[in-house]
């Protein structure tokens, strides 16, 4: 929003910007905004004076020293009181805007792939994986289709302790990097281990095999076997 810079600039008036986005790694951000990686940050280091960035990845994309301050995302403290019994049938879930580029398509191949190990494994049906997009409708969720029988639309949920508790284990396949990756750091705050593509913050917040697993991007048969490995 740039039209409140350009108001501070006429009136003296000092200005902040918060960023917590990776415009180099993210074309479709660059897309909706109208310009590339490097006209962003050029704009936004000649609009404002200073920023607020959620994560370093952000702070070195900014890479405007003194005049950057870093504010790491918190999550609701509540998050970790939650208890973890996970049941029979796994519940993983994609907690998200449900929108294409947080990697809608990539859950639900997921579910399939996972849905014909089970079968081909003679896994029963009360243990096998329920699939849980936990977010608001959308018309992406709309183009997919129809679902696999083992993947439920939950709908918004008020707030992420909500969410968080409908899960047992969480995926994060955003098709882009994420700057911080909140939704990773809440589900381990909660005891739930993460499976996530190796992009973007997100992986640097998992311990490796203890908390979760990081798989190729896009490696929708290195997701697969990482949710059968938990499952």
């Amino acid at each position: 929003l740039d039209a409140p810079l350009a108001a501070a600039r006429a009136e003296g008036c000092p200005s902040i910007v918060h960023v917590r986005e990776l415009p180099d790694q993210d074309p479709y951000l660059c897309q909706i905004l109208g310009d590339s990686a490097r006209g962003l940050r050029r704009r936004l280091l000649d609009e404002a004076d200073r920023f607020v960035a959620n994560s370093p990845a952000v702070v070195d994309l900014i890479d405007a020293q003194g005049r950057v301050t870093l504010r790491i995302n918190e999550i609701d403290p509540d998050l970790f009181n939650l208890p973890y019994a996970p049941e029979t049938n796994l519940r993983v879930a994609l907690i998200s805007s449900n929108i294409a580029k947080k990697g809608i398509k990539d859950f639900v191949n997921i579910a399939r792939l996972v849905a014909e190990a089970e079968a081909d494994q003679h896994v029963p049906p009360d243990a096998r994986c329920r699939f849980l997009l936990i977010g608001p409708a959308s018309a992406d969720l709309l183009s997919l289709g129809a679902l696999p029988s083992n993947v439920e639309i939950t709908g918004y949920l008020e707030g992420p302790v909500a969410a968080i508790e409908r899960a047992d284990l969480v995926l994060i396949l955003s098709n882009f990097a994420e700057s911080f990756g909140r939704t990773a750091l809440e589900a381990m705050a909660a005891g739930r281990p993460v499976i996530c593509y190796d992009r973007g913050t997100p992986p640097l917040l998992i311990i490796p095999g203890t908390t979760g697993f990081a798989v190729p991007s896009g490696d929708l048969n290195a997701a697969t076997r990482a949710v059968l490995a938990v499952s």
